[in-house]
């Protein structure tokens, strides 16, 4: 049997249980499954492993944020040992979500960020749950006091 990537609303459709097969893009997997779905805004958690892993940190000067780093790049599979995010839409409308995980190398090394799209294909499997917000707005636009995208929610 060939596994597929697939997620199920539970009876309420409040919350999607899932799972992302080989190769899938972390991210770019669970838009996919949010749009099957017709999921606008949520919450996503998630665990599993990826074949690679890419993120970025956030800089500062004089301890105010100045934006994102360069890309992170770990080239070995990790385990995705704590992912948490939240499904919104980007400032042009389109689908996003703004998600921040913990991995952990075989040595044990742990190392986290915001993830980036495109960069975390999966390696065995991940395991997800999605908390249903289709009732609120969300955002993730620029903010020009804080400079930075934050989301912004409404109803």
């Amino acid at each position: 049997m060939t596994r597929k990537n697939h997620s199920y609303p539970t009876e309420a459709g409040k919350v999607i249980f899932g799972s992302l097969t080989a190769g899938t893009d972390l991210i770019e997997g669970i838009l996919e499954e949010c749009r099957k779905q017709q999921i606008s805004s949520g919450m996503v958690t998630c665990i599993g492993s990826l074949k690679e892993v890419g993120y970025v940190l956030f800089e500062t000067k004089n301890n105010h944020p100045t934006g994102y780093g360069k890309q992170i790049t770990i080239k070995n599979p990790v385990e995705l040992i704590h992912c948490t995010g939240f499904i919104c839409e980007d400032e042009n409308g389109e689908l996003d979500i703004h998600l921040h995980g913990l991995v952990t190398e075989e040595t044990g090394k742990i190392s986290g960020g915001h993830f980036l799209k495109g960069v975390n294909p999966t390696l065995i499997t991940i395991e997800f749950t999605i908390v249903c917000g289709n009732e609120i707005k969300a955002v993730r636009e620029y903010d020009e006091e804080l400079t930075f995208k934050v989301i912004n929610y409404s109803r």
